[in-house]
């Protein structure tokens, strides 16, 4: 049937059943939209074209999408959202329909994943041919934020499918593709982020395939598939020198990553050499501008687990430093305080802000919770930048979320957050990431604070723009303001502490391992970054020289790689692999600690020394072996062990290392007195003492604030 109408007439009959739906009387606007359908004599100009009913519905549907998105733009959501459930009504198939009502149905938090399993919203998508690409992104986005595990393969068939549908393939990867960073907060979808990744690789333009090839060699490692790491890793090698300079040098930092996680130190010490010839090439090359300062970030970063040459790497942090900063800050126009104005003088509360993407089950968050725990609410104002997490993780919310004032959780847009902490006008910005995410980098080098400190999370990360690095009197030595560009600000005792951590039941016993109870039991529980070959080395000496001892070591990476080194190394040194036990990892931090009672000794790891580890070793009362370097990570059980007022056994080379793990094992009595003065410190050590330490970070925070303060009235006069 055809119906002759006059469409500015039938304009007024849509929007008179909008009217409807937004005075909440929905069945009149139905009445209303289905009127023309259905009344012939409804136009006067008898000359008007005359319109089937398909033509009908198509200008209905295209007038409630518009009304819809005229609601939204005047920022009044929930009437857009019930002109979008009519709409859905009036036309089921209509893809960007569905799309305009799911997307503001994430917003009222009454959209479940669950729908990916329809199959009447799958059909939608499958007989779709026009796709809006921008509502398509949006709802990716809003839909990966609310991803559990039992969605995992809806989703992924989900991301397969409109993958085939769009045509703007560069844009699908660089919309999808930075989505993973949020599955990948979530260690149980570890494993969907990979996957999505692959069907990015598979539709990536040529020009394009290298970044996914990186995002893919992360995610691998993360989700620690060693049929993938070391194969993406070479993939990324190999395509990087085919590019050019600047993604060979990405290139060469991704495989090193991936040996590193593997634990294939067979190849890794020739790498690392190979990619520290990189590095030097790449900052004498005068043709930088052109490369992406995410990329160049970290590229330093796994050499601190190779050697303890803290000068030279600090040379080459600084000088990439100033690279990325130059590219960061040329990339937009954004305003530092460096270049704006100085703001007056405070009286009020100090705004403290802290950016960070590890404050949830990460070293940086199990270890950081306190200082928020405990922070003068009534003279700080706290707010945390969740970069790259949502807010829906309960260790978060208990530790983190709701002990501040304010807390933003943000996508990994650099400018977008620094212009973020302008807004919010805070005063000093604490860094707990370094060099862990190039997003947090790129932010502080924008200086969108008057006062940037970087703390905890690593060592400094060499950005110009940072002011201050917390320290403490030992885990840097005395001469490092000699090659540290940032200024060291060193508290009096001891730059972190805690409380205690929580425990769980002990899991495990000696028997389980085939390890008689009158043995004594050393335990390496690092991760594969760790496990240098020379280190390894000097406890295979120890076991060597410890009748009926045992080593106990967690398989942290790839189980054929470890037990590969190992077993050269025992063969080197000449103890019987018998003598060795390979444990896989606890399945959480708490039975990890109630498990320490196996062990009678802990021994560190060398370069890179344990942080949390060494924490939880101290707490439990086990005594370890660690050797001291010049490094800020080859310093850290050292300083934690002087704090707890334990200098049974430090050592300050190869054959004290040696020398204190055999005095160790061998007299019980001396075990017994430094597990005395272990569990004493409980009740001493500033190391324990996580309100005191609070009060020492907020006096250092005020300090800073008056130097800054001088310097701007030096500056006014």
């Amino acid at each position: 049937m055809l119906v002759a109408i006059d469409n500015t007439l039938l304009d007024d009959y849509w929007q008179a059943g909008v009217d409807q739906v937004l005075a909440g009387q929905e069945e009149d606007a139905q009445a209303i939209w289905l009127t023309p359908f259905f009344d012939n004599e409804f136009s006067a100009d008898p000359d008007s074209r005359a319109m089937s009913e398909e033509q009908l519905s198509q200008s209905l549907t295209d007038y409630l999408l518009n009304a819809v998105d005229e609601q939204i733009i005047k920022g009044k959501v929930s009437e857009a959202y019930e002109i979008a459930k009519c709409l859905q009504t009036v036309a089921p198939t209509n893809v960007n329909g569905l799309l305009r009502l799911v997307n503001i149905s994430i917003q009222f938090n009454e959209f479940s994943p669950a729908a990916l399993a329809d199959t009447s919203f799958i059909e939608v998508f499958q007989q779709a041919s026009d796709i809006d690409p921008d509502l398509l992104y949006i709802f990716i986005t809003g839909i990966t934020k609310l991803l559990e595990e039992h969605y995992a393969a809806a989703y992924l068939d989900f991301i397969k499918l409109v993958a085939d549908k769009i045509t703007d393939t560069q844009r699908f990867i660089c919309e999808i593709a930075p989505q993973t960073s949020f599955i990948g907060r979530n260690l149980d979808l570890a494993h969907l982020r990979t996957q999505v990744l692959e069907v990015c690789l598979a539709y990536a333009p040529d020009n394009f395939r290298f970044t996914v090839l990186c995002d893919l060699a992360d995610s691998t490692i993360q989700e620690r598939d060693y049929s993938k790491i070391v194969p993406i890793g070479e993939q990324c090698y190999q395509e990087g020198h085919r590019l050019g300079d600047v993604e060979q040098f990405c290139g060469s930092h991704r495989l090193l990553a991936a040996l590193m996680e593997a634990g294939e130190w067979q190849r890794i010490l020739a790498m690392a050499k190979q990619h520290q010839q990189l590095i030097q090439t790449f900052i004498a090359q005068k043709n930088i501008i052109t490369a992406d300062a995410g990329a160049i970030l970290n590229s330093s970063y796994f050499l601190n687990y190779v050697h303890d040459e803290p000068r030279l790497l600090h040379h080459f942090r600084d000088a990439m430093g100033d690279i990325c900063s130059q590219l960061v800050n040329s990339a937009q126009n954004f305003t530092s305080y460096n270049n704006y104005y100085q703001s007056p003088p405070k009286t009020k509360a100090l705004r403290i802000g802290y950016i960070a993407s590890t404050l949830y089950h990460h070293s940086v968050g199990w270890l950081s919770r306190w200082l928020f725990n405990y922070h003068d609410r009534s003279n700080f104002e706290i707010f945390i930048y969740h970069v790259g997490q949502t807010d829906n993780h309960k260790f978060n919310h208990k530790f983190f979320r709701d002990k501040v004032d304010v807390a933003h959780y943000l996508k990994n847009e650099s400018f977008e957050i620094a212009d973020l902490i302008r807004r919010d006008e805070i005063d000093i910005l604490i860094d707990m990431d370094s060099l862990a995410l190039s997003t947090t980098y790129e932010v502080m080098c924008l200086k969108p604070a008057p006062v940037s400190v970087t703390w905890l999370g690593w060592d400094t990360s060499g950005c110009p723009e940072v002011d201050y690095f917390i320290a403490d009197p030992h885990v840097l030595p005395t001469d490092a303001e000699e090659y540290y560009r940032t200024k060291i600000w060193r508290l009096p005792q001891t730059y972190l502490a805690v409380d205690g951590f929580e425990i769980q039941v002990p899991t495990k016993r000696r028997s389980d391992y085939q390890i008689p109870e009158d043995a004594v039991v050393y335990l390496c529980a690092q991760k594969s970054y760790k496990h240098h070959p020379d280190i390894l080395r000097l406890q295979m000496q120890i076991i060597k020289q410890v009748p009926n001892s045992y080593l106990l070591v967690k398989m942290r990476a790839n189980p054929e790689s470890l037990m590969k080194i190992y077993q050269e190394l025992a063969e080197e040194v000449g103890i019987s692999m018998e003598q060795l036990r390979f444990i896989q990892p606890d399945p959480d931090e708490m039975t990890h600690r109630a498990n320490l009672q196996l062990a009678d000794v802990v021994l560190d790891t060398f370069p890179y020394n344990g942080a949390t580890t060494t924490l939880e070793t101290l707490w439990m009362g086990v005594p370890m072996v660690t050797k001291v370097g010049q490094a800020f990570v080859a310093r850290n059980s050292y300083t934690f062990m002087q704090s707890v007022g334990v200098t049974e056994g430090i050592a300050y080379n190869d054959d004290e290392y040696v020398d204190w793990g055999v005095k160790l094992g061998t007299d019980l009595a001396l075990r017994q007195h430094v597990m005395g003065k272990l569990l004493h410190s409980r009740k001493t050590s500033p190391l324990w003492n996580a309100r005191s330490f609070t009060l020492e970070m907020e006096n250092a925070y005020r300090q800073m604030w008056e130097i800054y303060q001088s310097q701007v009235l030096a500056q006014q006069k």
